[in-house]
């Protein structure tokens, strides 16, 4: 006796079922999803002496050096330095506070010592603790500010900064 071969249908299952089943687990899962919130911690540097902390700051006393150009001199050639300028009668006014001390820039006798005065003043503070920030206003030149700031470093600041203003002074 022969067997009939039976034929065998491809069976193809309905996904349309599984695909909302999943959709519906996932809309439950992002509407019932809670966020942590982080309760007492912010990363953020804040300053000290403000808000509800009970430490008091410490003032610390800084420095502020202005430099303004005193008379602005004349720009004239230079036979030593072939062909570039220099001012002749420049003088550049320091102060600090209620110092002032001024110095022509190009008619320095004393290389160690070119603003007569000024190191004297600077040796009473604190070189490790105190800020000296430099504000070189309109009219000053790379040259002046240098001078100025190796009389700074000569003196052993460690804490040296440059302020720029936008004022026409």
């Amino acid at each position: 006796m022969a067997r009939k071969k039976k034929k065998f249908e491809e069976v193809k299952p309905d996904m349309t079922p599984m695909i909302d089943v999943t959709f519906l687990l996932l809309i439950f899962f992002i509407v019932t999803l809670k966020f942590k919130v982080l309760e007492g911690r912010l990363d953020a540097a804040l300053p000290k002496d403000r808000g509800t902390s009970t430490s008091q700051a410490e003032e610390v006393e800084k420095i502020d050096i202005l430099m303004n150009v005193a008379e602005p001199g004349e720009l004239i050639p230079d036979k030593s330095l072939k062909g570039l300028k220099i001012y002749q009668g420049r003088r550049i006014r320091v102060e600090i506070g209620t110092q002032r001390w001024y110095y022509d820039p190009y008619d320095i006798d004393d290389v160690y010592d070119p603003i007569p005065g000024l190191p004297t003043f600077l040796s009473t503070y604190d070189k490790e603790e105190t800020p000296v920030s430099l504000d070189a206003r309109k009219g000053i030149n790379y040259g002046d500010v240098i001078i100025l700031l190796d009389v700074v470093v000569r003196e052993k600041f460690e804490k040296v900064s440059f302020a720029g203003t936008m004022e026409n002074e």
